[in-house]
């Protein structure tokens, strides 16, 4: 497996030592040339004979990276409202782009913070096409990850990276937030200090931090007098990015294109026929016609909703065998209401004193969410290779 790490002057290689290839006129006129950039990569991989599972990390200059609060708005899919605020920038906004997106915290009922990325769709095309990577994501995310496991237990720590200049805020092992740095982290400083503490209180917080990691290739970044945390860690070691590059947590995101999985992200009307559907299969009262849709974004789903309900309802059997002891239809509703954003049901299974529930979901806290809103002991999860999704199990005890 190699690791490659793409900035708008330089690449870095990682496969047993570390590889420098610098870069020009990947950036032209203010805009990414991304024929040029993926002509330079393959001539770059060629020359260093790099074969196998590749991992494209692309700096800010190469697409869009942020964090924002979205409204939870029934009826209106978190993936639209993503995709609605990426399309909101003077730059990216002018492309048809491809998202990705991850929610970092719940604020309250009516909010939640989301980390997303966007590029446009046929530079994602390209790079898909011409270079096969496994996973292409935002560069800073395996740093951040990385940070995860070296500061284990710790209660609070930033992380500053030379690779996209930016600046992430970590407590409790998650991610806070983080945001592009204007001093630049090479030069350090006291200027530098100061951007780091007002970056500190935008973020919410007035207090040091337990530890700050300065991470840089192919040297760290100086380590300024001043920096609001207890310990200070230089880095320069790309080995310790190798294991975080192909990690499967949080914060991960990916932007290579992916089939979706039947009912991922439909709104709750189609996922209450697939619960019917999923329903009376696991009876054997009857089969439901599967509803075969390929999501071509939100818009495409609007269109079409109304018609694959009806051809599912259409084909429900006339005479149905009676509910198992417990099973309500109050119980059903119940279920497909408590499904969070990015979580879908593959089907379910009736035993003699409890609901067995299916299904996949973007988030691996996603099925714990659903656990607690359903009252039922924490869910299974685990890491699908294939769907590159988690799949989850949740057992809701019946009523006797």
């Amino acid at each position: 497996m190699a690791e490659l790490y793409c900035t708008a002057r330089t690449l870095f290689l990682y496969t047993t030592e570390l590889i420098e290839h610098p870069l020009e006129g990947v950036i032209s006129g203010g805009e990414p040339d991304y024929e040029h950039l993926v002509a330079e990569v393959r001539g770059f991989l060629r020359a260093q004979r790099v074969r196998g599972p590749l991992y494209l990390g692309l700096s800010s200059e190469f697409l869009l990276l942020r964090t924002a609060l979205f409204p939870v708005l029934e009826g209106f899919p978190l993936a639209e409202a993503v995709l609605a605020e990426a399309e909101r920038s003077p730059f990216w906004g002018q492309h048809d782009l491809t998202i990705d997106y991850e929610l970092l915290d719940t604020v309250d009922e009516h909010r939640r913070r989301v980390l997303f990325a966007a590029m446009p769709a046929q530079a994602v095309a390209a790079l898909s096409r011409r270079l096969r990577p496994r996973r292409l994501e935002p560069l800073p995310l395996a740093v951040w990850r990385a940070s995860r496991s070296q500061f284990e237990g710790r209660e609070s720590w930033i992380v500053l990276e030379t690779l996209t200049n930016s600046m992430a805020l970590f407590e409790q092992g998650r991610l806070i937030d983080f945001r592009q740095l204007a001093h630049p982290l090479a030069e350090g400083g006291q200027a530098l200090v100061d951007e780091v503490v007002r970056s500190l209180q935008l973020f919410g917080r007035y207090e040091p931090v337990e530890a700050a990691w300065l991470f840089g290739l192919p040297e760290p970044p100086p380590a300024p007098e001043g920096l609001p945390a207890q310990e200070v860690v230089q880095s320069a070691q790309p080995g310790v990015l190798k294991a975080a590059a192909w990690r499967r947590e949080p914060p991960g995101l990916d932007l290579r294109p992916r089939r979706r999985r039947l009912g991922e992200g439909l709104p709750r009307e189609a996922q209450r026929a697939l619960l019917w559907s999923s329903l009376w299969l696991a009876l054997g009262a009857a089969g439901y016609a599967v509803l075969n849709v390929q999501l071509q974004g939100q818009r495409s789903i609007n269109e079409g909703l109304q018609r694959d309900i009806a051809r599912l309802e259409a084909v429900r059997p006339e005479e149905q065998e009676p509910l198992p002891e417990g099973v309500t239809t109050g119980l059903l509703e119940r279920v497909s209401g408590a499904l969070p954003e990015g979580t879908w049901l593959d089907g379910i299974q009736v035993d003699e004193f409890k609901l067995v529930l299916r299904g996949h979901a973007l988030d691996p806290r996603a099925p714990q969410v659903l656990a607690r809103r359903l009252e039922a002991p924490p869910a299974w999860t685990q890491w699908d290779e294939e769907g590159e999704d988690f799949a989850w199990e949740v057992s809701l005890e019946l009523p006797q």
